[in-house]
């Protein structure tokens, strides 16, 4: 089963390198903007525009207060996204009680999602864990509309009881990501890239990459593939003696190429080459002209 990953954010994290991000291999952000009608994240704006500028998908979510009327909670979340369009869903989060009763924190949560599906337009995300999901609401089978956004800290997800499959699955609260120096919230995508891009509403069409027109023979044993341009990136793969490959981006303090999307390799370390220039076809095209 093929799954995609990404993080979520808020101001614990403090100021983030996205491009950093990107190049980790993080294809989607989950960013906090508001709790209640009385807190907005201060990190919001800026985690937002340096996600969508890293190429980065968002969403936002709100962390619903039921002890506070859900309309002014739902106005608070749409004047602090003030305009802005989010690339998936928007996110309800349940996870506070605030000392209100089961059918009132019941009652506040469908309120709030209302709220979000009738100024939004879409169906927004539930994330919850299945602890405070079984002891905080009532059970029903509206909830089932709603996408699941599980925490579950475990080796597979332990869903709540009005679920049955998850779309997204927080799987790590401790996680290191390269271009952010706090923990940081880790999480999958159930499918593919393309069908991520498919459910943000990108029909499932992979943004086209230039090609610069030249690619690069591997002419060593083994060479470890990277998810961003350094030895400090988790290792992805590895490519073998004759591969060729696309040369889609180069970077690096040594020399390092992007061959697909989130894909590097060193062309050159420390001295050692360990890739050489190969034109591809397009650099031929129109050779046979006369002389």
């Amino acid at each position: 089963m093929e799954r995609v990953p990404g993080i979520d954010i808020s101001r614990w994290q403090g100021e983030v390198d996205w491009q950093k991000v990107k190049a980790a291999g993080c294809r989607f952000a989950f960013i906090r903007a508001t709790i209640g009608d009385f807190y907005t994240d201060p990190r919001f704006y800026a985690n937002w525009s340096g996600a969508q500028d890293a190429g980065i998908l968002v969403s936002a979510y709100h962390v619903v207060t039921p002890n506070k009327p859900a309309e002014s909670q739902i106005a608070n979340f749409f004047a602090v996204l003030d305009g802005r369009v989010s690339d998936l869903p928007l996110v309800v989060d349940v996870e506070r009680d605030d000392g209100a009763e089961l059918t009132e924190i019941t009652q506040c949560l469908r309120e709030c999602l209302q709220a979000v599906l009738a100024r939004d337009g879409r169906v927004p995300i539930i994330y919850t864990a299945r602890w405070c999901w079984h002891r905080y609401v009532l059970t029903s089978a509206e909830w089932q509309t709603h996408d699941l956004w599980i925490a579950s800290y475990t080796t597979d997800p332990v869903l709540p009881r009005d679920w049955s499959t998850w779309r997204f699955w927080q799987y790590s609260e401790r996680g290191q990501v390269s271009g952010i120096s706090a923990a940081t919230d880790l999480n999958w995508f159930d499918g593919t890239y393309e069908d991520l891009l498919a459910y943000a509403g990108s029909d499932g069409e992979v943004p086209e990459i230039p090609n610069t027109g030249w690619r690069l023979r591997v002419t060593t044993s083994k060479l470890n593939v990277r998810s961003g341009p350094g030895t400090d990136f988790e290792d992805i793969g590895d490519l073998h003696e004759g591969d060729v490959i696309d040369i889609l981006t180069l970077s690096g303090e040594d020399v390092w190429v992007e061959f697909e999307p989130g894909k590097w390799a060193a062309v050159a370390l420390e001295g050692e080459r360990y890739l050489e220039p190969e034109p591809s076809e397009s650099v031929h095209e129109g050779s046979d002209t006369e002389q």
